[in-house]
């Protein structure tokens, strides 16, 4: 993470972009460009480590996810406001969903599954997932994996997405952290490095303060 100096010597603007939290980061409001500069330069830190965190855990097929993360400020009487927007679903890659099978492999997630046949729309993006990959679906795996009753008169990508819909519902999905680990490692000096930023605004703006007090004597 770049210090004050860097921060200071890269930046010259306002941060833009957002961050998904459910609450904004309020930072407090003294003429603060520096500030500023530093809390986009960590937004530009934590945007690209979303991205290695969801590639190095396998979890990257269309990038919806990752271009759906942005940052927005907004700046009122007392400070700015940052808050982080990111498609809803990142929080089931994030901490996982508990199965609902004997086989369950997440046993710590908030979330769980609640029934074990999945929805249309759960095969339906499966599918989608199967076509995009060039998955071929065979009669013999349809067979050995066991769909049964009406998809085995389904298309075979049908009854192949309704099969590995159904597993995962079963087992569940595996914690990935990309996105609170992300948080964590990426802000974890921010609370000590905006103390300094806000500090050195403050005596940047007093300075200029006592400067055109004196220049109008």
């Amino acid at each position: 993470m770049p210090t004050i100096a860097q921060a200071q010597a890269k930046l010259g603007g306002r941060a833009t972009a957002g961050l998904g939290m459910s609450k904004g980061v309020f930072v407090p409001k003294e003429d603060m460009p520096l500030a500023l500069q530093l809390v986009a330069e960590y937004v530009k830190e934590f945007e690209s480590r979303v991205a290695t965190e969801l590639d190095r855990v396998g979890r990257v097929d269309t990038g919806d996810l990752a271009s759906s993360i942005r940052f927005e400020t907004t700046e009122t009487r007392n400070g700015i406001i940052i808050e982080v927007f990111v498609n809803d679903y990142y929080k089931f890659i994030d901490s996982g969903v508990r199965g609902v099978g004997r086989n369950n492999k997440n046993t710590t997630s908030p979330y769980r599954f609640r029934t074990l046949n999945p929805s249309q729309s759960h095969v339906s993006a499966i599918r989608k997932w199967i076509a995009r990959n060039g998955i071929k679906a065979r009669a013999t795996d349809v067979k050995k994996y066991g769909a049964v009753g009406r998809e085995n008169r389904q298309p075979q990508d049908k009854s192949l997405a309704y099969i590995i819909a159904r597993s995962i519902k079963s087992k569940g999905l595996i914690r990935t952290g990309f996105w609170t680990d992300s948080i964590q490692e990426t802000f974890k000096d921010f609370d000590v490095k905006m103390s300094q930023a806000l500090g050195i605004d403050i005596r940047v703006n007093l300075e200029n303060m006592v400067k055109e007090i004196k220049t109008k004597r």
